[in-house]
């Protein structure tokens, strides 16, 4: 019996049925008559069970819904001449069929206990639709945020089971997760080997298209977060709490202490045989996440597949040993890698990652490697270490900002813009002829694009590209390509090379550099170096006139963003400066002050003899 059933289980659905008619129901005529009407009445039964069922026509609910999805586009496309249309009302109906036909699949696969990769499907396109209108490019961007949406899911008596009640499309996704859960559970309960291993594969095609928190959303039941509260009304008389004498759970129910709520991975209406099954969902659940961090990990699915084991010091343990493993095969797994050790302050892991493979480190990698200096700086033994990287990367910082000015002012080093910036400096602020000066030193720096066609021309080359208005020659984004997704990581790499992030990350490594002992040195010394490389960034009046300069270019406007945050940055340090050269003179010349309080740091010696050797530039400080 067991080779047939795996010999039948192989075959296509019209050859299985073919072997029913051919072979199976000719046998009833063979055996006895007793045996022969207890097949046939328990036939009979089944098909009594199963009379009312729902029918799950996906072939027409995908035609009906892609008619409907083509009307809103046409709408939209006639609104922008009418001025007016019905699309609110269109989108409400197409999300209403879909949420319509929610409570069918869950009656299929829940009270039923059939069908369930059929059902399976059926949930991944009403979620593929959901996801298309709620993106609104089927309609405008507010009407699927705000449509407000009603869901009930009710037994074949009447009894109401759970109720949604949902403000934008894309919460309705709550819904499938509710059903997935059920359909998951159900059909460890009732089906058969060969059904159940199809679980992984359910869970692959989920996490596919809704990513690895929906699997998570899903153990949950749909909430956001494990321990979220419902809404029901278990008083209500119309509430289901229990389970009618139709389904094959009802001879289930019970009231041993494992009914009481346990927690999120608990429902009312489950009998104990569905409850039993929450524990298999939960290790299946966390072993598709497994795989998901094996192959690309990430801070909250780390911290995610720890808060859903029930044991979580092994998980914890299990996870450190694969991102150990796969943390130096990429950037993207190297940061992560970073960002978790140094969460848990783990300095050892830390300090080893960044000697092997800190090669791997980008620019916009720098949030994970400020979080990782901030944990090496509290222990006493790599204190010297963190100061070092806080040092590098905001000279390293400074020299991107350098580059990228040096982009848009490319006469800046020319010789006789130097010594003009000499003279300016040592203006006065309110001297006759500065600001006219200065707009001319501006203008002679100023970047001048003489390779780039002329738009005119550029719009004749390429007649199908509108040309945009104010588009600038100069500009290294024209169509602002690069803000069509600010999400989009897979541009992530095109900004870093065009819109590089400047001004976060200095000013993120400044305020890192607190948490760094001997902090305000280091930040005293980089000032000093920021001068050096470029004089002119301490005077407002001279920073403020070059980014009026470029500020039109949208593809320019990330480096004056950056003049603007390193031109407050030195203006602050040269105030600390001043009131530690007047500490320093106090204290020089206080008769009961001992020798060593008498006595600066070098770098803050050093700080104020170069700011005293330019009188004119203490000045111009605000």
């Amino acid at each position: 019996m067991a080779r047939f059933t795996a010999i039948y289980a192989d075959l296509p659905p019209d050859v299985q049925q073919s072997v029913v008619e051919k072979q199976l129901i000719p046998l009833l005529d063979k055996v006895k008559t007793r045996r022969s009407k207890k097949i046939i009445a328990n036939a009979q039964r089944l098909r009594k069970r199963h009379a009312k069922i729902p029918t799950l026509d996906l072939r027409a609910k995908r035609l009906e819904i892609t008619e409907m999805l083509h009307q809103l586009d046409r709408n939209a496309k006639l609104s922008f001449v009418k001025g007016n249309s019905n699309m609110s009302e269109m989108l409400y109906e197409t999300v209403s069929s879909l949420s319509n036909w929610l409570n069918d699949i869950w009656n299929v696969v829940y009270e039923h206990n059939v069908n369930f990769g059929f059902a399976h499907s059926c949930l991944l396109f009403i979620a593929t639709t959901l996801n298309h209108v709620d993106s609104g490019r089927v309609s405008c961007k507010h009407a699927p945020t705000n449509m407000y949406v009603s869901v009930t899911l009710k037994r074949k008596t009447g009894k109401r089971v759970k109720a949604f009640e949902i403000t934008g499309v894309r919460n309705v996704e709550q819904v499938l997760f509710f059903i997935w859960r059920d359909l998951f559970l159900s059909l460890l309960a009732t089906g058969t080997q060969r059904q159940i291993s199809k679980i992984s594969e359910m869970m692959e095609d989920i996490q596919d298209l809704l990513g690895w928190r929906s699997l998570e959303r899903t153990l949950y039941g749909g909430k956001q977060r494990p321990h979220e509260h419902d809404l029901d009304n278990p008083d209500d008389p119309d509430w289901d709490t229990d389970l009618d004498s139709d389904s094959d759970c009802a001879t289930e129910v019970s009231f041993f202490p494992e009914d009481i709520d346990s927690g999120p991975l608990y429902a009312k209406h489950w009998p104990s045989r569905i409850r039993r099954q929450t524990q298999e969902l939960r290790r299946r659940i966390q072993s598709a996440m497994l795989v998901a961090f094996k192959s690309s990990p990430s801070h909250e699915l780390f911290y995610a597949l720890i808060a859903m084991s029930p044991d979580p010091a092994s998980t914890t343990t299990e996870l450190l040993g694969h991102l150990r493993r796969i943390a130096p095969t990429s950037s993207e797994t190297f940061t992560v890698a970073l960002g978790i050790y140094a969460l848990r302050d783990d300095v050892p892991a830390i300090i080893d990652l960044l000697d092997s493979h800190g090669y791997l480190l980008r620019p916009r990698d720098a949030t994970a490697l400020q979080h990782a200096v901030v944990a090496l700086a509290r222990a006493p033994a790599y204190e010297k270490r963190a100061a070092q990287i806080v040092e590098a990367e905001l000279l390293d910082t400074m020299h991107a900002l350098h580059r990228v000015v040096l982009k848009a002012f490319s006469h800046l080093e020319d010789r006789p813009n130097q010594l003009e910036m000499q003279q300016i400096l040592q203006m006065r602020f309110n001297a006759p002829g500065r600001r006219t000066r200065i707009e001319d030193w501006v203008d002679r720096i100023l970047t001048i694009d003489e390779d780039m066609p002329h738009p005119i021309g550029f719009a004749a080359m390429m007649p199908w590209l509108p040309l945009v208005p104010g588009m600038d020659p100069g500009d290294a984004d024209p169509l602002e390509y690069l803000d069509i997704d600010p999400t989009d990581p897979d541009l992530d790499d095109l900004r870093e090379e065009f819109r590089p992030q400047i001004k976060a990350r200095f000013d993120d490594w400044v305020g890192t550099a607190t948490h760094v002992r001997g902090g305000v040195f280091i930040l005293q010394r980089v000032c000093k170096e920021i001068i050096l490389l470029m004089p002119w960034i301490r005077v407002t009046d001279i920073v403020e006139e070059m980014v009026t300069s470029i500020v039109g270019r949208p593809s320019m406007y990330y480096i004056c963003e950056a003049m603007e945050a390193v031109c407050q940055f030195s203006k602050a340090q040269i105030k600390k400066a001043r009131v530690l050269e007047k500490t320093f003179k106090a204290r020089r010349g206080s008769t009961v002050a001992s020798t060593s309080a008498n006595t600066l740091p070098p770098e803050a010696n050093a700080f104020l003899d170069m700011l005293t050797a330019r009188p004119a530039a203490l000045d111009e400080v605000d």
